[in-house]
């Protein structure tokens, strides 16, 4: 049986392994350079995400890329959370990949979309990982929205889901559901961190307490990000606190519940010049979307480069295996964004332009 020094080594001796497949700087330009989809597989094909790609069928498109993608992150995210200490966090933020599907399934129905306009887009090898797969198969085969919701029943999504689809029957706006899906996974994610085990060992840390960087980041991420997408979309006062996370951590409630009760989005977001987020804020409010999508993308970009940092200032510590799946996603993200380039014919340069770097 291992120790727990043990596991912390061997797991984090597995995620520099994979950190060693992260592609290059010069290989992103390269694959923005494709001439079509069929030569960007084929560079595909030189890189880690080789297994992956070589599963699609022709003719490729950009979601097939896209999934395929995905799918290598989630075998990588399976084999890690088996040896991790801490895994019960890492096991806790791979429903961050059921959630997305959630999401894409529970619009679709709402926007009337059949079962095979969802099958697209529906990433099921990810749920056939952790067993999981019947259940989102439920979900989409479902007759009715309402009865793709019941499905859901004794999940850990069922609450919010079901809290949403109550708000979406009373005012129809599809966001609706991404806001409460984010909102049941982030509950999941800083539950399971509150209660991992604290460590016994005198003048040694917790791995909560080790692996607090992180969540302390996604979890004030997504409570200004939710602040702030709430107001845009209307949200009452009573609603935007509902859907904030406790515990709160660098952003405090007070702060939140303060910008909740601003008259407009600029004036809540002009109130986090007081907090570590100052750095993240636009400098023009001319576009009220456009200015969140901003902020959310400064917020990104930092935890990008905050995440490569872990592999250096952070060796072969628990933050190592989660560090790892997040900068694998933001090479995923970028691959995605790459074939959608390639796809629609934008320019190379705008392309890379849009890339997370």
């Amino acid at each position: 049986m291992r120790s727990i020094l043990d596991d912390v080594t061997y797991s984090a001796t597995k995620a520099y392994s994979y950190r060693g497949g992260i592609i290059d700087a010069q290989t992103i330009t390269s694959l923005t350079e494709s001439s079509d989809l069929d030569e960007l597989v084929t560079k595909l094909k030189a890189t880690p995400y080789d297994a992956a790609v070589s599963r699609i069928s022709t003719p490729y498109s950009a979601r097939k890329i896209e999934k395929a993608c995905y799918e290598h992150i989630s075998d990588i995210h399976c084999k890690l959370m088996k040896t991790s200490p801490g895994g019960e966090l890492l096991s806790a933020y791979y429903l961050k990949h059921i959630a997305r599907n959630l999401k894409i399934i529970l619009k679709g129905k709402a926007l009337g979309k059949s079962e095979t306009e969802l099958e697209e887009y529906v990433d099921l090898y990810t749920e056939e990982l952790i067993g999981r797969r019947d259940l989102l198969v439920k979900v989409m085969t479902a007759d009715t929205l309402q009865d793709a919701v019941d499905s859901l029943s004794g999940s850990e999504f069922y609450k919010d889901i079901a809290t949403a689809l109550k708000m979406y029957n009373d005012n129809p706006q599809i966001n609706i559901f991404d806001v409460y899906i984010d909102k049941a996974y982030h509950t999941q994610l800083v539950n399971t961190y509150t209660e991992l085990d604290t460590t016994s060992i005198p003048m040694t840390e917790s791995i909560s307490v080790k692996l607090r960087p992180i969540i302390s980041h996604y979890i004030d991420s997504y409570n200004v990000i939710s602040v702030l997408r709430a107001k845009q979309w209307n949200f009452d006062t009573e609603q935007i606190k509902e859907i904030l996370i406790k515990p709160t951590f660098d952003i405090k409630h007070k702060k939140l519940n303060q910008m909740a009760l601003t008259d407009d989005v600029e004036t809540a977001m002009k109130m986090l010049e007081s907090t570590s987020f100052r750095r993240f804020i636009p400098t023009s409010f001319d576009n009220l979307a456009d200015t969140i999508s901003m902020l959310d993308s400064n917020i990104k970009n930092y935890e990008y480069h905050k995440f490569n940092k872990v592999f250096v200032w952070n060796a072969f510590t628990e933050l190592v295996s989660l560090a790892l799946i997040r900068v694998k996603e933001f090479e995923a993200a970028n691959i995605s964004t790459i074939s959608f380039g390639i796809e629609n014919n934008i320019e190379t340069k705008i392309i890379q332009e849009n890339l997370t770097q």
